[in-house]
């Protein structure tokens, strides 16, 4: 449970040494640079300014997320459902990554790439086009003319038109000269609607249209390419297609060879990003007319490596503490066991600098509220074998490991609840192997039955009981840290105060079955309650607000705890019972129902059978699995953080060359050429 100690450390330098010293902090990769106030220099607004990076590598990032964006585009890059949400897995030695920086055509590659996917995009509209064209070919496909004459002449003009089959006689019959003298022919009927063109001469054109005005007419439109008869324009338009088909192959296979490169692409993403990111941090420095200072924290651990810059340059360096008031990065150091569930504590924001690195505890807290809420030996196997499975194709990735680590931890707890409580697949042995040895022994080694009345209550028992221990411990954990900071009060009026109350006020409702209790009850509530008071008396400056501050306290308005809070939290608990009996009941359901459903069908049951129980437990599996990850993060997060933790700053980043896309492997392990 530890938070790395750093040190706060202040750089002085010539200006003519910037950069020489900025890079050579790049390669050591132990420096977080913090941005300086001017302000804090008497004058600083002055004599100082902000430093502005001389180079960007913005636009080679841009390019490399162009090319990549384009291998998306041609879907290049479609994973499977568990594929998608893991990282690229991408390995280099040194060699082969210092060669890819050195040589790769960035620049050449970008204009490739570029040129051939604005053709694909070229070729895609025009596809497109020719495919509303199609369309709208299927829409006249019975007309008998070339569309040539829909163009008109120096004399007449065309309309293709479609209405109702009744409006269309009487609007022939009552303009029966008018269309005697221009020429109209109906070549479609479908139901109720025809369509018909109309060749009619320019001098007659008012008069048509006003006569078409009086009818519900729609007009079809025909694309402007066309000029032939129906046939000719079908051949134009496939054969055209046809063509486009072919190219856009040719261009999907160049950038399928493309797209090859695309390890490289993530290692120079990963290259310039650390660049980038180099000098977004040096805009945190600070420049006077001869000299720069740096301002940055170092891990006290690594203060002995700064000692080359002093070597190297005529610099002066300022060692000193962290304060409260300094924006403090945060770096954590944890064993091996508890170093993956440092992503769930980063997911919920670091602690501040001056308070306790929840990891180990967390690590303890989750494994245990998952395995109680899932609750099924099976269901944990099945968790810790997908997991190992992972860990072993995924080995060396950090990223990976931590995340398939913590529900390896979390399945082996489940397996161990699942044992105690008898549920296996639900009920799966006793329903369908009731008279296996098996089935006997890992009966005979259950502890409680979760489905039975006596059970359901002692689980319920325990899940809250298991909630008050977890809110008393974040009470402990809450009075250290008072004590660390050397808030002394607030440790033993607030902190002490709930840590002798709270046991108090349980212990009365077992004073009547244990009498002997009541000295120490009666003790605990005296101690605490006294001290509440006191704590909320002194909350206050006004004398004549203290005596309702130190009521108050109590209740959790003053205090940094409370009695309806605690009741709350408490009770919170009971959702791992819940979730726990739900796993159990939902899988034995499904057991029950898989079993007569499969009887009804003689032979081919048994297939209906292996059909409904697979997709059964998936489902449970799958529901109660999330319900159990989301539950045991609030219980965490929410009920138990909430008594302690204190959020900090960002995390320790010091400059140098991060690598988040690709790894580095030694040569033995084989690397990509």
């Amino acid at each position: 449970m530890a938070i790395e100690k750093l040190t706060k450390v202040h750089i002085v330098c010539f200006k003519e040494d910037r950069d020489k010293i900025i890079d050579e902090l790049y390669n050591l990769h132990l420096l977080h640079i913090d941005k300086i106030n001017p302000d804090v220099v008497d004058g600083g607004d002055k004599y100082f300014k902000y430093s502005v990076p001389k180079s960007s590598v913005s636009d080679r990032i841009t390019q490399i997320n162009t090319i990549l964006s384009y291998f998306d585009q041609m879907g290049l890059n479609e994973k499977g459902l568990i594929s998608s949400f893991l990282p690229e897995d991408e390995k280099f030695t040194e060699e082969e990554f210092n060669d890819i920086i050195n040589n790769f055509g960035l620049n050449s590659f970008y204009g490739k790439t570029t040129e051939l996917f604005n053709k694909y995009t070229e070729l895609q509209e025009k596809e497109n086009a020719l495919n509303e064209e199609k369309k709208a070919l299927i829409a006249v496909q019975e007309f008998p003319f070339e569309f040539a004459l829909l163009k008109g002449t120096e004399q007449t003009e065309s309309l293709l038109l479609s209405m109702n089959l009744k409006d269309f006689s009487k609007m022939i019959s009552e303009n029966e000269d008018l269309f005697n003298k221009n020429a109209v022919y109906q070549f479609s009927k479908k139901g109720a609607k025809v369509s018909f063109v109309v060749v009619y001469l320019k001098d007659d054109k008012d008069t048509v249209q006003s006569v078409l005005k009086k009818y519900k007419i729609e007009k079809l439109q025909v694309p402007s390419a066309f000029s032939g008869f129906t046939e000719d324009e079908a051949r134009r338009i496939e054969t055209a297609l046809n063509e486009i088909s072919k190219e856009k192959n040719i261009i999907y296979s160049k950038f399928k060879e493309f797209n090859k490169e695309r390890g490289k692409l993530y290692a120079l993403l990963d290259y310039y990003e650390s660049l980038e990111s180099k000098f977004k941090r040096t805009n945190n420095t600070l420049e006077g007319e001869n000299t720069v200072v740096i301002k940055g924290f170092v891990r006290t651990s690594d203060v002995s490596k700064l000692k080359k810059i002093e070597d190297k340059f005529d610099v002066s360096i300022v060692y000193s503490d962290p304060e409260h008031y300094d924006a403090i990065p945060i770096s954590l150091k944890n064993a091996p066991f508890f170093k993956p569930f440092e992503m769930l504590t980063k997911m919920f924001g670091l602690p501040s600098y001056f308070t306790l690195d929840p990891t180990p505890i967390l690590t303890i807290l989750f494994s245990l509220f998952f395995g109680i809420a899932l609750g099924d030996a099976f269901y944990g196997l099945l968790l810790v074998i997908g997991s190992l499975f992972f860990l072993y194709k995924y080995r060396g990735n950090r990223g990976v490991e931590n995340f398939f680590s913590v529900f390896l931890y979390a399945g082996s707890v489940t397996i161990v609840v699942g044992l105690l409580t008898g549920s296996i697949g639900g009920n799966f042995l006793p329903a369908y192997f009731p008279h296996s040895q098996i089935t006997h022994f890992l009966m005979s080694i259950r502890i409680l039955d979760p489905e039975s009345a006596d059970g359901s209550i002692k689980f319920l028992t325990f899940a809250i009981s298991l909630g008050i221990l977890v809110q008393l411990f974040g009470i402990v954990l809450n009075i250290i840290i008072n004590f660390r900071n050397k808030l002394y009060a607030e440790a033993i009026f607030n902190g002490f105060g709930w840590l002798f109350f709270i046991p108090g006020s349980i212990l009365i409702f077992f004073i009547g079955q244990y009498p002997q209790l009541k000295i120490v009850t009666y003790g605990l509530l005296i101690i605490g309650t006294i001290l509440l008071l006191v704590g909320g008396w002194m909350s206050v400056r006004q004398p004549l607000f203290k005596p309702v501050a130190a009521l108050v306290n109590i209740y959790g308005i003053r205090s940094s705890y409370g009695i309806t809070a605690f009741l709350g939290d408490a009770l919170s608990y009971s959702r791992l019972f819940v979730l726990g009996l739900s796993t159990s009941i939902l899988a034995s359901s499904f057991n029950l129902v898989s079993k007569l459903i499969g009887g009804l069908f003689g032979t081919i049951g048994i297939f209906i059978l292996l059909f409904l129980l697979l997709f059964g437990h998936a489902l449970t599996f799958l529901m109660n699995s999330l319900g159990a990850f989301i539950h045991s993060i609030r219980l965490n997060f929410l009920e138990f953080f909430g008594r302690f933790y204190d959020m900090g700053s960002g995390e320790f980043q010091p400059i140098g060359l991060e690598f988040k896309n690709i790894r580095i492997i030694s040569k033995n392990q084989g690397g990509k050429n």
